[in-house]
């Protein structure tokens, strides 16, 4: 799990001139891994069992558009390359119907970015997220898998500097909390859907309060064999809180989304361990950078 949003999108400012604007940079960035859940989104490990999770990701892009859904910044590059490891343990002990899951996400973020001449690198650790409680549930049948995350928080925990354009992290916490979903309407058959929502804290040394957003990520999957799935993917995500200056609304709100969709592939190693590889192209951009990522994603049992 990464945060490309996080490390791009403060970019943005650079282009623009009034003096409010430049704290407008930090609207261009989320806290959520937006497109990372499309692979047996509602599926946990297994009571007493830990699972480790690898995603690498890879994005690119060419313009950042304005609410017009138009490139607004020159010369503008955005090139973001993450690694995230995550670990998740299923506790024995359940919690009514429920199993009980812990976990944790410590992602390693690249940003290269450039506009028109101004060009900034950076490697460092990105914002971990701590999965406090999952709460999980399957049917008798094993059709339908599920969980509700209540607590999941980013942590502040990135490198940041308010005059950097390629920080790697937001400086200020944020509540995600979301809902994962797995159904098998047949054996070979799989729909993933996941949704997750935003709420930000301040940032304190901007005092810039990114605007509350929310995302939705879908993959329909066809099991070619008991190795091979083949399937659509991708998300769409929304803004749907102004972006604040100390109490005040930043250019309109500069309110975000975007959406995506591409192919994906999972391969089957062995049972409970697997990898799967998938693109994105986002389209219906606005106010955020607009390109392409290429995902690379592994699991199994530690």
């Amino acid at each position: 799990m990464c945060k490309s949003k996080a490390a791009i999108g403060a970019i943005a400012a650079i282009a623009l001139n009034s003096s409010t604007a430049i704290y407008a940079s930090e609207n261009g960035q989320t806290s959520y891994p937006i497109g990372v859940n499309t692979v047996l989104n509602g599926v946990l490990p297994a009571p007493g069992q830990t699972y480790y999770y690898d995603y690498f990701q890879v994005y690119h892009a060419g313009q950042f558009n304005d609410k017009n859904g138009d490139s607004s910044i020159p010369a503008f590059r955005a090139e973001v390359v993450v690694n995230a490891s995550r670990i998740v343990h299923t506790w024995e002990t359940p919690i009514g119907p429920f199993v009980a899951a812990s976990g944790l996400v410590v992602p390693l973020v690249n940003v290269n970015n450039a506009i028109a001449g101004n060009h900034q690198h950076n490697t460092a650790q990105g914002d971990m997220i701590l999965h406090t409680l999952f709460l999980g549930y399957t049917n008798e049948q094993h059709s339908v898998f599920g969980f509700f995350a209540p607590f999941d928080v980013l942590l502040p925990t990135g490198e940041y500097n308010k005059n950097s354009v390629a920080n790697t992290g937001l400086n200020h916490y944020t509540w995600m909390p979301s809902w994962q979903n797995t159904w098998f309407p047949t054996a070979n058959v799989e729909v993933s859907t996941g949704l997750t929502a935003e709420i930000n804290a301040e940032n304190h040394k901007t005092d810039y309060r990114s605007g509350n957003s929310a995302t939705f990520d879908w993959m329909a999957g066809y099991s070619l064999n008991e190795k091979w799935q083949v399937g659509v993917q991708g998300y769409y995500s929304r803004q749907f809180t102004d972006d604040k200056i100390n109490g005040s609304t930043v250019l309109d709100g500069f309110r975000g989304q975007s959406a995506s969709i591409g192919p994906q592939v999972r391969y089957t190693i062995s049972p409970g361990v697997a990898v799967a590889l998938k693109w994105q192209h986002e389209f219906d951009v606005e106010n955020r950078p607009e390109g392409d990522r290429v995902w690379f994603q592994f699991a199994f049992p530690i």
